[in-house]
């Protein structure tokens, strides 16, 4: 009697087999998620930091703004286009994200 004619046999191949793959399902789900915590971490990380930035260049352009400093500003989130001034108004003209140069009625 040959072993994969034997009941036992098949039946232990077979359970074997279903752990192996129930196993396998559940490594490759830890694998999958681990990799998505690790994608979602280095995003927020990048989007923190942008952040920082954005508001310590805004810091800068306020700073040259108070002293009265010529030259040019840095471009932030608030201010696309680096103009001074730009939290208050350009030539009595409201500034908004939609209008940045403040054009239109006063």
């Amino acid at each position: 009697m040959s072993s994969n004619n034997n009941p036992i046999t098949r039946t232990l191949n077979s359970t074997l087999s279903a752990a192996g793959q129930t196993a396998g399902s559940l490594v490759d789900g830890l694998g999958k998620t681990i990799d998505q915590a690790g994608r979602n971490a280095s995003t927020n990380v990048a989007k923190s930091t942008h952040n920082w930035g954005d508001t310590t260049r805004e810091f800068s352009n306020e700073v040259r703004d108070k002293a009265g400093a010529g030259g040019g500003r840095s471009q932030t989130a608030n201010n696309p286009l680096g103009l001074s001034g730009a939290k208050g108004s350009v030539g009595g003209r409201k500034q908004t994200a939609g209008n940045p140069l403040g054009l239109g009625k006063k």
